[in-house]
């Protein structure tokens, strides 16, 4: 017991010494009888956030942010719609699921590092997520595509991103970067298909650690930490835990239905409503029946949309949806003509000193994107 106790102490006092700034989320995947459903918070703000309607047949050039002298930006057409969460700005989405079934969702990860300047094309990693939903349609096409783009790797290099990805056939995958080369985990390699924010790898080494004392740990003590450390990456490791072992406990034949059990899920890791970085939304990806299940920190009522209800064709006004507007049940029908001022509004919540200059030529970037039908 009192080498337990030690143990205990011990963990308790290594992830209190652990970086604490960024975008605490997390984000998994229920195996329902090989119908995977994908669950993600994320948590960083209160403010705006639009669900988006991307066009396909519409040709794009990466947004020039990259800061590396003279960069050569990717560009490209994309062959697929697909529909993403926006707190960030258009073309940044942190998740999303297009409509040949490939969901990409990105989080924060401290340890990762993108490659330095080479031949590549190069895009930031919110735009690497639109471009994949763009482009790809399967896990092995994302994979492929590291041959002729990258991401740039920002001013902190403490924090990069890593990525989840499941296709339509439900091949999944946890995507890294390391001293700038690509590293995929899949199959055997991904025994456990939860992320949040410290590599893959040393994820697993902690969940080793509380499942050594016969799996007390990971409801018990894990559950305790997250709520003692919250509004930071801080708690990334203690989450990876809980999240882990309830995925784990998930059976599809006794277990409640699949999306309630994730959203149960997401309440356990979520962050403290009145925090710093509070848990902003909760989304639901039901891969097979292509329907996506969110709430927000506004809103907590379940709303729903299916993916083949909306038209991508690039000839028609891009649609959006505010995250937090006053609805519940299905909401396709609620989605609106998107304007250039909601993007303005997106962007001065998530960088509240920036210049009108900037939004000005962003909104010019926007402008710049072709239809080609």
């Amino acid at each position: 017991m009192k080498k337990l106790i030690l143990s205990i102490l011990f963990t308790t006092f290594t992830i209190c010494l652990l970086p604490v700034r960024g975008l605490p989320c997390t984000t998994f995947i229920l195996d329902n009888n090989g119908s995977p459903v994908i669950g993600k918070n994320f948590d960083y703000q209160k403010g705006p956030e639009l669900v988006m309607v991307n066009k396909r047949g519409v040709t794009k050039t990466a947004w020039p942010f990259p800061i590396e002298p003279n960069p050569k930006l990717a560009a490209w057409t994309s062959k697929f719609g697909s529909i993403t969460f926006n707190p960030f700005a258009r073309e940044m989405p942190l998740e999303g699921m297009n409509e040949a079934g490939l969901l990409v969702e990105g989080l924060q990860v401290v340890g990762g590092a993108f490659p330095e300047p080479d031949s590549r094309s190069v895009m930031s990693s919110a735009q690497w997520i639109q471009y994949q939903l763009d482009t790809s349609s399967t896990l092995e096409e994302v994979i492929a595509s590291d041959k002729d783009v990258r991401i740039f790797q920002s001013s902190n290099k403490a924090l990069s991103v890593h990525f989840l990805v499941c296709d339509s056939q439900g091949n999944s995958a946890i995507i890294e970067w390391l001293d700038g080369k690509m590293v995929v985990y899949t199959g055997e390699t991904m025994p456990v298909k939860v992320l949040t924010n410290y590599l893959y790898e040393k994820s697993l080494k902690m969940l080793h650690g509380f499942r050594g004392f016969g799996g007390l740990w990971p409801t018990g003590l894990a559950g305790i930490l997250i709520k003692c450390m919250p509004n930071s990456i801080r708690n990334a490791l203690p989450r990876f835990v809980y999240a882990a072992d309830l995925v784990r406990k998930f059976d599809p034949q006794t277990s409640k239905p699949t999306v309630d059990y994730a959203f149960d899920i997401l309440s356990r890791v979520a962050q403290p409503k009145f925090g710093i970085a509070p848990t902003g939304c909760s989304m639901v990806f039901d891969m097979p029946n292509r329907i996506v299940h969110f709430r927000s920190i506004h809103n907590d009522k379940i709303r729903s949309f299916n993916l083949s209800s909306f038209d991508f064709s690039c000839t028609i006004p891009v649609k959006v949806l505010d995250v937090h507007a006053d609805l519940s049940g299905e909401v396709s029908n609620s989605f609106v003509d998107y304007t250039d001022e909601m993007n303005r509004e997106l962007i001065k919540a998530y960088t509240p000193n920036v210049t009108d200059t900037f939004l000005d030529d962003f909104e010019k970037y926007i402008e710049s994107q072709v239809c080609t039908e």
